[in-house]
């Protein structure tokens, strides 16, 4: 007995449970693919040559390209099967590579089992992407709702300082940037990318791809007294432009952070899926030697941010949902045990056209990251042990909620 592979034998039982468990559930044809996401199993099988479908009908747009972590080296995985005609490294995390395979289209399935059922390799996925658009956290306020940087900065007590003292890097996911806005021409952008597209670029594309060029102004836009006034405005700006919701490229965003020592990450969006092998890469950049905070918007749904916002389940992400201007939730915030902090709903920021209102979830994420971050200039090593000092950022205990009577903290 000493021959047999018990592992092999394992992995081939819990592969025959799976896709036994998905005929009785969802009926799939017999191309079907199991994996874990937020450490549950999960079945997908083919809806047509462009979709997977799961048990509920739930639809998955999918390039027939696969996701692997593994400790085998690149050219090990190319060799596993005859029928993989590419191999990329898109991370590297503590236990191992991940790796975007690509096997001749029609023979997806079989790689994808083969893969699943080789002992060198820890997990596996298909790349695939939730049929809808990242949703930004963003929410139209009437002027009369929109708060002044200056009157939020007035309430800011010591250890904020005249003179930073450390260079800090953020990283924005997001969509397009426009650093030709003047507020931006004394900010120094080390780097733009878009995860997407795979190229050194992070402009817009239109009319509507804005939503990044907000969020830098509120953390980043010169302070002058002119327009509008960054909260951390001697950061140095890591743009990173991941409009859609493919697993690879949010993989690719969070590693690009890490790569380029990030030490405040903004993510203001909800993410309706989160893969397994992304918690992974997304852990650790948060256990990287500097330590960086990465920041959530808990979304705009009035409902618990565990149930629509994968990201927000992540104890190494910091959840910030908004209060309105007597403290209390804003009518549109989601809320519940994953949401850390709640913030102003609403400040004026850079746009397209100048200067825009910008409210919602995401103005809450992007002020929170920009205290986080002129905290960390000012040598506040732990950040988040300060934001208390904030009488406009509120711990999440603290906000009374009309909806829901329940504990809203996590522990870190």
């Amino acid at each position: 007995m000493k021959y047999f592979n018990w592992n092999a034998i394992n992995v081939y039982f819990s592969l025959a449970a799976c896709l036994f468990i998905a005929g009785l559930s969802a009926q799939p044809t017999a191309n079907s693919v199991c994996f874990n996401s937020n450490k549950e199993r999960v079945t997908l099988s083919q809806y047509n040559n462009d979709f997977l479908i799961d048990e509920t009908g739930s639809k998955y747009a999918f390039n027939k390209k696969i996701i692997i972590q593994s400790l085998l080296s690149q050219k090990a995985v190319y060799e596993l099967h005859n029928q993989i005609t590419r191999v990329q490294a898109i991370a590297e995390v503590n236990h191992g590579t991940v790796y975007w395979v690509t096997p001749k289209q029609e023979h997806f399935f079989d790689v994808f089992s083969a893969l699943t059922a080789h002992q060198g390799i820890i997990s596996v996925e298909p790349d695939i992407a939730p049929v809808r658009k990242l949703l930004r956290a963003n929410h139209k306020v009437q002027l009369k709702e929109v708060y002044s940087k200056n009157s939020l900065l007035s309430s800011l007590k010591p250890p904020f300082c005249d003179s930073p003292v450390n260079r800090v890097r953020v990283a924005i996911i997001d969509d397009g940037f426009d650093f030709s806005h003047t507020e931006f021409n004394e900010l120094a952008v080390l780097l733009e990318y878009d995860a997407d597209e795979h190229v050194l670029d992070a402009s817009t594309t239109g009319i509507v791809d804005y939503h990044g060029t907000q969020v830098a102004g509120v953390i980043a836009a010169k302070q002058d007294g002119i327009g509008v006034e960054g909260f951390a405005p001697t950061s140095e700006l890591i743009a990173i432009r991941q409009v859609s919701t493919w697993t690879s490229s949010l993989i690719l965003a969070f590693h690009v952070a890490k790569l380029m020592k990030a030490d405040v990450v903004n993510c203001s969006w909800v993410l309706p899926f989160l893969s397994d092998i992304t918690a992974v890469v997304i852990k650790d950049l948060a256990s990287s030697p500097h330590r960086p905070v990465i920041v959530a918007s808990a979304g705009n749904n009035r409902q618990k941010a565990c149930e629509v916002n994968k990201l927000s389940e992540l104890e190494s992400v910091v959840v910030v949902g908004s209060i309105n201007k007597v403290g209390n939730l804003a009518e549109f915030s989601n809320y519940g045990q994953c949401v850390d902090y709640y913030a102003p709903s609403s400040v004026k920021s850079t746009s397209l056209s100048g200067y825009a209102n910008f409210g919602g979830t995401s103005s809450s994420a992007a002020i929170v990251s920009g205290i986080i971050a002129q905290l960390k200039a000012c040598g506040v090593a732990q950040p988040l042990s300060q934001l208390h000092l904030f009488e406009n950022i509120k711990p999440a205990h603290s906000v009374l909620n009309f909806r829901a009577k329940e504990s809203t903290k996590k522990h870190y």
